[in-house]
């Protein structure tokens, strides 16, 4: 069978990629502009997200998912107990290294400016990596593919081992309902917007006296909504459109609570 990749669907991975890739850079050229904040901390907090998630995360996940043990087999094994591992995971580290960077690199940074951007950071890159750049890869992956004469083409290429893999991904890709990337870059605004309200949260929790229960809160918030998300990927919520609308729901809610406690800051800066 011949796949072919229609054009509504490119077009929406294109805007998908820009999103993902110009929205965190547009926001932080917006912030810096209109507050004078400080760029250092858009780094850092882009370090942050790769160093706990792509780093210290992947290595919990490594002992408690993928070597196998009674654990992990319990885990894998159990779609709510995994699901509540996943989402829980993702909140403590994240909001661990948010947390922690406010603590120790940030130490002197009390302008509260600086929540803002460091979440800029944090979110922005993720979505770079996670989606912009991904669909970049997948568009270049698709005009070479296009260009070799077809799937079937590219996959002789491969090893044999690894042929039916990635036959059965590149058929996924050019199979997906063309509305569905357009939603990644839906998904990727609410969320660059997330991280940012709870970069506040911890910002608030390690800088201001008497506020770190906003720490253990902003663990809780992540979790509850990526708790949606894992669900999603495990067959329990079957809707993307209801997925993304609980999505937008929650993370609304977050980002005003957010923008309330950072108006509310009458800290000395």
């Amino acid at each position: 069978m011949v796949y072919e990749m229609s054009k509504v669907a490119l077009m929406n991975m294109w805007i998908a990629a820009g999103v993902s890739i110009l929205l965190p850079l547009g926001l932080l050229v917006w912030w810096v502009k209109k507050t004078k904040a400080k760029v250092k901390p858009v780094f850092i907090g882009a370090l942050t997200f790769v160093v706990f998630v792509f780093f210290l995360e992947s290595i919990c996940h490594q002992i408690f998912l993928i070597r196998d043990s009674s654990l992990s087999r319990f885990i894998n094994g159990n779609v709510w107990v995994y699901a509540l591992y996943a989402s829980l995971a993702a909140g403590v580290f994240e909001e661990t290294g948010r947390f922690a960077v406010f603590k120790t690199l940030l130490k002197k940074e009390n302008n509260k400016e600086t929540a803002v951007t460091c979440g800029i950071g944090h979110g922005g890159i993720e979505s770079i990596l996670l989606v912009g750049l991904s669909m970049l890869s997948s568009i270049f992956l698709i005009a070479t593919i296009s260009k070799m004469g077809g799937i079937e083409s590219y996959v002789s290429l491969v090893p044999v081992e690894s042929q039916e893999l990635i036959r059965n991904n590149l058929i996924t890709v050019y199979t997906t309902a063309p509305y569905i990337y357009l939603l990644s870059a839906v998904e990727r605004v609410i969320t660059v917007f997330f991280h940012i309200a709870l970069s506040v949260l911890v910002f608030m929790a390690a800088k201001r006296p008497g506020k770190l229960y906003y720490y253990p809160l902003a663990i809780v918030l992540h979790a509850f909504l990526d708790m949606f998300a894992v669900l999603y990927q495990k067959g329990i919520i079957k809707s993307l459109l209801l997925l993304e609308g609980v999505i937008l729901i929650v993370a609304g809610t977050v980002c005003y609570f957010a923008y309330r406690v950072y108006q509310a800051d009458r800290a000395e800066e």
